[in-house]
């Protein structure tokens, strides 16, 4: 029997700090989805105790911690020395594509949310989020999205496109990438032996 992954919601964490200089009382509830996501990779890809809290405090020290979350540009270059991995930043979603058909890694993708001007509901949120592409199978997506809760993906605009199993989510690669259109992925694996 397959392992479930470990899987980490960030509105379980209200009472977790995660301060930013403009938001003192802020949480990770509020703002985490950036470190859950880096603890899910660690956890997930190395199989080592790096909880969503770790990933806060590492944020905030190297200075990543923004007001309306985190800078993954700033975040994962540190985060991936600390866990001991690589990672590659692209903004081209046929390189992240082509790194999960391989198998290489994990993916980090930073969603855009709604676009009124074009008529895009955010599939994953209304605005900015961060999720984990944790593995591909045709063009079938497995998300760990650490904003879900049951009844998220039912909405206008949302429902349709996500299918549910426990945490896991599975959407077509298109919805992935129109939902992250013009937004980085941070793509990571493990350095070759």
């Amino acid at each position: 029997m397959k392992t479930p992954p470990v899987f980490y919601c960030q509105l379980d964490y209200a009472d977790r700090p995660y301060p930013s200089p403009s938001n003192p009382k802020g949480n990770i509830a509020d703002n985490g989805c950036g470190p859950c996501c880096a603890a899910m990779v660690a956890e997930n890809m190395l199989g080592i105790d790096f909880k969503p809290w770790d990933a806060c405090e590492l944020a905030i020290a190297c200075g990543a911690r923004e007001k309306p979350g985190t800078d993954l540009y700033i975040f994962s270059p540190v985060f991936a020395q600390k866990v001991g991995l690589n990672v590659t930043v692209t903004e081209e979603a046929d390189d992240a594509l082509a790194f999960l058909r391989a198998g290489r890694g994990l993916v980090i993708a930073n969603t855009q949310g709604d676009r009124p001007k074009d008529g895009w509901i955010g599939v994953f949120s209304n605005s900015g989020h961060y999720i984990v592409l944790a593995g591909i199978e045709g063009d079938t997506v497995r998300v760990w999205d650490p904003m879900y809760r049951p009844g998220r993906f039912d909405v206008p605009g949302r429902a349709g496109k996500v299918r549910m199993e426990g945490n896991e989510a599975f959407a077509d690669f298109s919805v992935i990438r129109e939902d992250c259109r013009d937004r980085p992925f941070f793509l990571f694996e493990k350095p070759n032996d």
